[in-house]
This record gives structure tokens, C-alpha cells and sequence, in this order.
């Protein structure tokens, strides 16, 4: 089997990861960060993982539902009732004991079992194309050390704006090009708040009283739906969407906790600032695509794949949103595509070359 490049350790790479290493490829995936997880990315609360966004299963998720079956861990998944303020009716949301944590880490551990190696701490920086169809990812790990790794094929699953900002080697059309960079994104904020007690049992609230403004679009209130968790406190997102060139985006972390709470306390008066025992703020630049393109360009070069929510369907006017099952059936159909393409070409045998520059 071929040598597969994957860029990002999200659900679609690591998924990518999982699925190619299985079927025989030498994976090796590149992650920027120092944790996996990308937008499902955990932090330790408590005697828990969370989610650093707010996310949780739905009955419909069959394709992600089918990957837990895969990996022995569906019975891991428990289901609530849950009250959505603002909707009509109650829904039915699945979520991991240990939290998402307990998906990536099983599909880390299949990954690592089957070969794959993991490359946290490395930004990449540029990918080329040499002329025997061979791809160099160009990459510089935290210390400054460059790094050159050949390979057959490129996974990437980072937003289709920054797939541009490192393909300027490739021999890529403009008109491929243009179409990419003209997906633009909303950026989100989010507050997580470890509090002493919530005000109200709605899951997700999306509407606020006539004539309230706020910062935030949305309020999770996580704990009042998955509760027994041992977070050592109630969780409570209050999930903001934005551009980059709002004011809000630009200020400390300290100030936009202020806002958002001070915020919050309008909706919610008996609250005091006194009932918050931690809080942390996570920003995306490229959180959710603004619309689909006009046609498919998850294959911009022959043997390279895009893999981003932006890119899971085409040609529609449906409004794009980060749902977990279309990224999956996304990843699963590259690998398939990988997996055919190498079945059907019995050269390049060579192993990863990984130079240091």
C-alpha cells in the first residue's frame, strides 16, 4: 500500500487516519496543536473531558453512529431527554460516557496500533507536487525544526481558505483556486462557565425576550441535560457567532468573558458573578462555511483530498452548518476513493521520507 498524508486531527482526519491505516497505508497525520480533537476538542474538568464546544449526538447520526459500532464503544453512548427553548418539541441527544474523549482516544489507539504515527506541535507550510506525482508536505514543528515528508496521497481537513494559503506550489487552476478562497466562514466564540447552579432546565435556548440583544446566539446549558457527570460544578456554554472584523474579536479573553456575562445576568437577574467557579474562552476563525460551492471540489488535484464540512454537498442553497454525520460520510467516501485508486496502481511502493531540512 501507498503513503497518505493527513492534515489536521479532527474527527475527519483522525477518521481518515483510522480507516487508511486499517486497509494497509502508512498514515502519518500533521496536527498544529499540542491535542487532538480539532472542533470536538476536550479539556480536563473536574474527573471529566469536555468539550471546549458545545456538541452532542443525534439519532439521525447514523454514519458517526456506525463508527462507535465499529469500535465496540456504542454501548458508551447514552441518550437524554432534552428541552430546546425556542423549538416546538423535546429532542433526543446521545453523548459519550468520558465525553468525546472517548471516541478520538479509541480511534488514536487504533491508529497507532495499525502503524500510524501522529505529529502534534507542526504547522504546515507549504505542499508541492514533484513530477513523478509524489506530494511534499513542507512542515515546521514547534522548535523551528523544518520538516519535508513525501507521500502518494494528501488528506486535508482544515478549512478550504487555508488549504489555498499552503498550495501555492501545487499546479492548481485559478479558477479552482478562486473557487475555494471564495467559501468564506463565520467565526465563533465561545464561553464555557463552570458554575454553582444554572437558572434554567432548557438544554439549548435560541430565543431571547423582544428587544434583548446580546453577543452571544445561543445558550447551552450542558449540565442541565447530561447530568451525574462529574465536573465538579454545572457547565453552561454561551456560544457567540461573529466575523473577524467585529470589535468583540480582537478584545482580551477577560474582557469578552465580561461582556457575555454581563450579558447573561440581563437574561438571567439572580445570577451573580460570584456563582462562576472557572470559565475559559475558545475562538474559531473558521468555524462554519457561509455557502456550499457550485461544484465538488474535495479533489482539487488528482491523488490530493479536502476534507471540510465546508465541502459536504454542492450545488444547493441549503445553509451550511458543522454537522458531525456529513463530515463523516465525507471522510469515508475519500477513503474510499484513496483505497480504489491504490488498488488500481501497482507503483510507488517507496516508504515516507522524512527529511530534515
Amino acid at each position: 500500500m501507498s503513503k497518505v498524508c493527513i492534515i489536521g486531527a479532527g474527527l475527519s482526519g483522525l477518521l481518515c487516519g483510522m480507516r487508511l491505516s486499517k486497509a494497509g497505508f502508512e498514515v502519518i497525520i500533521l496536527e498544529q496543536l499540542t491535542y487532538p480533537g480539532g472542533l470536538l476538542a476536550s479539556t480536563h474538568l473536574g474527573g471529566e473531558y469536555i468539550e471546549l464546544l458545545p456538541h452532542h449526538l443525534r439519532r439521525t447520526d447514523k454514519a458517526l453512529l456506525s463508527v462507535t459500532k465499529e469500535l465496540g464503544i456504542d454501548g458508551k453512548v447514552k441518550w437524554y431527554d432534552a428541552f430546546w427553548y425556542g423549538l416546538a418539541s423535546r429532542k433526543k441527544v446521545g453523548y459519550f460516557e468520558g465525553g468525546f474523549a472517548t471516541l478520538f482516544n479509541l480511534m488514536i489507539q487504533t491508529i497507532t496500533d495499525n502503524g500510524g504515527k501522529i505529529m502534534y506541535s507542526t504547522s504546515v507550510s507549504e505542499i508541492t507536487k514533484k513530477d513523478d506525482g509524489t506530494y511534499v508536505t513542507s512542515c515546521v514543528l514547534s522548535d523551528s525544526r523544518k520538516y519535508e515528508i513525501e507521500s502518494r496521497y494528501v488528506v486535508f481537513t482544515g478549512s478550504c481558505r487555508t488549504f489555498v494559503n499552503v498550495s501555492h506550489g501545487l499546479p492548481m487552476s485559478m479558477n479552482m483556486r478562486d473557487q475555494l478562497m471564495n467559501l468564506t466562514y463565520q467565526s465563533r466564540i465561545c464561553l464555557a462557565l463552570l458554575m454553582k447552579k444554572l437558572p434554567s432546565d432548557a438544554y439549548i435556548q435560541l430565543k431571547f425576550p423582544a428587544n434583548t440583544e446580546t453577543p452571544f446566539a445561543r445558550i447551552v446549558n450542558h449540565s442541565a441535560c447530561i447530568k451525574d457527570r462529574n465536573y465538579g460544578g454545572q457547565v453552561l456554554y454561551l456560544v457567540g457567532k461573529c466575523q473577524i472584523s467585529d470589535p468583540l474579536w480582537v478584545e482580551s479573553d477577560q474582557k469578552i468573558m465580561e461582556e457575555y456575562f454581563r450579558a447573561y445576568r440581563k437574561l438571567y437577574p439572580l445570577i451573580k458573578k460570584s456563582d462562576i467557579k472557572s470559565w475559559r474562552l475558545t475562538k474559531v476563525r473558521y468555524a462554519v462555511s457561509e455557502q456550499f460551492p457550485e461544484t465538488d471540489l474535495t479533489e482539487p488535484l488528482d491523488n490530493i483530498f479536502v476534507c471540510s464540512s465546508a465541502l459536504t454537498s454542492f450545488s444547493t442553497q441549503e445553509t451550511p452548518e458543522n454537522r458531525m454525520d456529513r463530515i463523516t460520510l465525507l471522510a469515508n467516501s475519500i477513503c474510499t476513493k484513496i483505497i480504489e485508486k491504490d488498488q488500481s496502481d501497482n507503483g510507488h511502493q517507496e516508504d515516507f521520507i522524512v527529511t530534515a531540512l
